[in-house]
């Protein structure tokens, strides 16, 4: 029985000739090679979570004609923990999808797709051979519903974070407490909350994250709610809880990458304060558009695309000014400056409905025409028609005024009784001059100085504030 049981490289018409047995023999075969198989997935295993990349193995598990279990696609991503680690098996990974591995496998321990898994524990090869067959890059969390960028972002995985973004992966969501994707970026970077689980904030890559996902449209001024409370009315915005939390960020004194990261810190607490900035201003803009001071709306925007410029953040939120700078122009006549604007729009990332709108302006632009000049007789008619309304609200004023005289002067007592107002024969009296100590005596004058003892009693809500007794704690780390 043994001769006929399939090995490890045993070609396809052993199986077909392991099948052509009698039934209870070839139940028995079976069952048997079965324990084979698990037998050699758990050795591939063990090799997977030691970091040895063991492609062959692979290949010899798949010619064994087994499913591919979710635990062996999930051990290839890599593990990344305090004191044990394991780099991924890339090669190995791509063996086991090609072998109808499921890239959208749930991993055993956290129960989540290994999507999250890789965005974990892996690096950026792995994320890419998932997506390349077909892995969800929405695929939520089962916990915390988050999909894979806010678990790249937790862990400080910018080169993962930056795939997921150039592949324009969602960055609309909030979590439960409306904290945004730029409120969890900036909390791996400054927050000190299990900042011993993430990677390093170091290199060009943490602030090129925030830059994208201000490209892709994060609002850099929304707020989160968790710190909304009986002292303040919203939330804090990604910059307040930014300059809340790095100066006592633990990479600031970090005795490998201290230095570095506090240059990064600068770089990216810059950054932020442009994206506030600019968003006020659009925010500005919107007003004045709404007031119809479309001159101002336009000056206002245009601000704004030169701070986005600035930041170098091209993307949604330049594309949503020249938008609404076309629907400005168009208010005003001027076609031409709306087309221009919705070109202008189009040459940028935007969500699907601002490019939608930009496309439809632009048709909008292009299909209008200017109103005929009006003729003399109907330019005259207009004159006329706007003398006709101010006569009558000059006769509608006169009119107020006869009756208000009526109903005061030559009917008094409808307002003040039968004998007027009581103010009819009030005459205001002169001026009255006297001593300050007289004044104060008379209890009209300004109160007295109070003295050295009535100070000493006084109460501790009345007593002077003096500028050396109040202390001022500073926005930034004092080395800033």
């Amino acid at each position: 029985m043994s001769s006929v049981l399939p090995q490890d490289r045993r070609s396809q018409t052993s199986f077909f000739y392991f099948y052509k047995k009698q039934p209870t023999e070839r139940r028995s075969l079976g069952r048997m090679a079965q324990s084979l198989a698990q037998t050699k997935a758990q050795n591939i295993a063990t090799k997977l979570r030691n970091g040895n990349d063991c492609e062959d193995d692979v290949k010899d598990f798949l010619t064994m004609g087994s499913s591919v279990p979710d635990g062996l696609v999930v051990a290839a991503l890599g593990f990344r923990h305090a004191g044990q680690e394991a780099g991924p098996s890339p090669k190995a990974l791509r063996s086991l999808l090609e072998g109808k591995g499921d890239p959208n496998a749930k991993d055993p321990q956290t129960e989540g797709p290994a999507m999250h898994s890789a965005c974990w524990h892996g690096n950026v090869e792995v994320v890419k051979i998932l997506l390349e067959f077909k892995a969800n890059i929405e695929a939520e969390e089962p916990r915390m519903k988050t999909p894979p960028l806010n678990t790249a972002l937790a862990a400080g995985n910018a080169a993962v974070c930056l795939e997921l973004l150039n592949r324009n992966c969602d960055v609309s969501w909030k979590h439960h407490d409306g904290a945004t994707p730029l409120h969890v970026a900036t909390a791996w970077i400054a927050s000190s909350h299990n900042s011993n689980l993430r990677m390093p904030p170091i290199g060009e890559e943490p602030r090129a994250v925030i830059a994208m996902m201000m490209h892709n449209g994060v609002d850099p001024t929304h707020t989160e709610g968790m710190s909304k409370g009986a002292n303040r009315s919203t939330g804090m915005t990604p910059l307040e809880t930014f300059r809340r939390e790095i100066a006592r960020s633990p990479w600031r004194t970090h005795a490998e990458i201290g230095a570095k990261f506090d240059k990064n810190a600068r770089v990216i607490h810059v950054l932020l304060e442009q994206g506030e900035s600019a968003v006020k201003d659009k925010d500005t803009g919107n007003k004045a558009f709404k007031e119809k001071r479309y001159e101002d709306a336009i000056k206002a925007w245009k601000e704004a695309r030169e701070t986005w410029e600035k930041a170098d953040v091209r993307g949604h939120h330049t594309a949503v000014l020249w938008n609404n700078e076309a629907l400005c122009r168009r208010q005003m006549d001027d076609a031409k400056g709306s087309k221009n604007a919705c070109e202008q729009g189009l040459t940028h990332y935007s969500s699907a409905a601002i490019r939608t709108k930009l496309e439809h302006n632009l048709k909008e632009a292009e299909a209008w025409t200017p109103p005929p000049e009006p003729t003399p007789q109907e330019v005259e008619k207009k004159e006329e028609e706007l003398e006709a309304r101010k006569e009558k609200a000059i006769k509608k004023k006169e009119e107020i005024k006869v009756i208000s005289k009526k109903a005061i002067v030559e009917a008094p007592g409808t307002i003040y009784g039968e004998e007027g107002s009581s103010q009819k024969d009030y005459v205001m009296p002169p001026t009255f001059i006297c001593p300050m100590d007289q004044a104060q005596d008379m209890g009209i004058g300004p109160p007295k100085t109070k003295t050295w003892w009535e100070k000493r009693d006084a109460d501790s809500d009345e007593e002077e504030r003096h500028p050396e007794s109040v202390v001022y704690l500073p926005a930034h780390h004092p080395k800033w």
